[in-house]
């Protein structure tokens, strides 16, 4: 019996800690998403139904403001914890550097994160997929951006096949998943080099 009172104990104080970090619940909610995505992807590797495709669209479009909006959440937690003054609904990340070098306080903080929004880089990448679904259903956009493509052999001859009967595709599973590590590592990164941030 206290085993199992222990056990409640340590999951309500995980629980809490989750809830009172937003950065690392938003994290968690986008590997939530991701998880469900991937049972799909198990479940249902070719989809004809609408309900389900419209249950991938949801889950992808849940996982994208999640992951996204932890480094939104992150910017705020900056403004916050190291006092910038920054109204709320102008955080972003041009708006805390500028505020960042205008007080000389750890001036290079968000260089990873720059590194990480340049043109065609991996978050670059992540948010020109998630405008892109604001106009068309993800599959569209998937095909556009990680391009799965399967070799098959037919009567001896080698042929590469686009994989367009699946709804989600391999290479934007494996995309989203490395964008997680990606964003974890990038938040670690930042409150690593910012002590007020842990």
């Amino acid at each position: 019996m206290k085993i199992d009172m222990v056990l409640s104990l340590m999951a309500s104080i995980f629980d809490s800690n989750l809830l009172l970090d937003r950065v690392e619940f938003k994290i968690f909610a986008a590997e939530k998403h991701l998880n469900n995505l991937k049972e799909f992807e198990l479940n249902f590797p070719n989809i004809e139904k609408n309900d389900v495709a419209i249950q991938i669209e949801l889950e992808i479009d849940c996982f994208l403001a999640q992951l996204l909006g932890s480094l939104d959440c992150l910017l705020m937690l900056i403004n916050t914890r190291l006092e910038l003054g920054i109204d709320s609904g102008k955080v972003d990340i041009a708006t805390i550097q500028s505020a960042l070098n205008a007080r000389t306080k750890n001036i290079s903080l968000l260089t990873d994160l720059h590194q990480a929004s340049e043109h065609n880089s991996w978050l670059w990448i992540l948010k020109e997929f998630r405008n892109q679904t604001m106009q068309r259903p993800s599959k569209e956009v998937q095909d556009l951006l990680f391009e799965d493509m399967t070799t098959s052999i037919k009567e001896g001859l080698n042929m590469s096949i686009r994989a367009s009967d699946k709804y989600i595709n391999k290479n934007t599973i494996r995309y989203f998943q490395q964008s997680v590590n990606r964003v974890r590592e990038l938040v670690s990164s930042i409150r690593m080099k910012e002590p007020l941030l842990k």
